[in-house]
């Protein structure tokens, strides 16, 4: 587990970067490169945030009280940054609470730098 600090939807956060490894396991070189991949690809950080908005309004749509989301951090928390252990694909994902499903929260999937999907952190876990 590492440190680093990343903004994300313009707001700055010191995160643990955690890495997906078994005790005595060394982080693998394309965990490192997603790990660098989301960092250096702001811009997709900043356009993710059309698609949680819409997952919030999609999962979260009885409980909002109007339809337009003005500031995500009241329903979206994020909490750390998560690299699974792949050969194949660079993926790391942006960890957050969820104010409408606490037990599950919201993964922010992003392969080879580039947002793959939004949806509760199992879909990378």
């Amino acid at each position: 587990m590492s440190k680093c600090r990343i903004t994300i939807w313009d707001r700055a956060f010191d995160f643990s970067v955690v890495y997906e490894c078994y005790a005595g396991e060394e982080v693998l070189e394309s965990q490192r490169e997603a790990f660098a991949m989301l960092e250096d690809n702001e811009k997709e950080v900043v356009d993710s945030l059309d698609a949680v908005k819409k997952y919030v309004q999609k999962t979260g749509a009885g409980q909002l009280k109007d339809d337009g989301i003005e500031n995500i951090f009241k329903y979206v928390m994020p909490k750390s940054i998560f690299v699974p252990r792949t050969k194949k694909h660079r993926i790391a994902a942006i960890m957050c609470n969820y104010k409408f499903d606490m037990e599950h929260g919201i993964a922010v999937v992003f392969e080879n730098g580039k947002l793959k999907k939004v949806g509760r952190q199992d879909i990378v876990l």
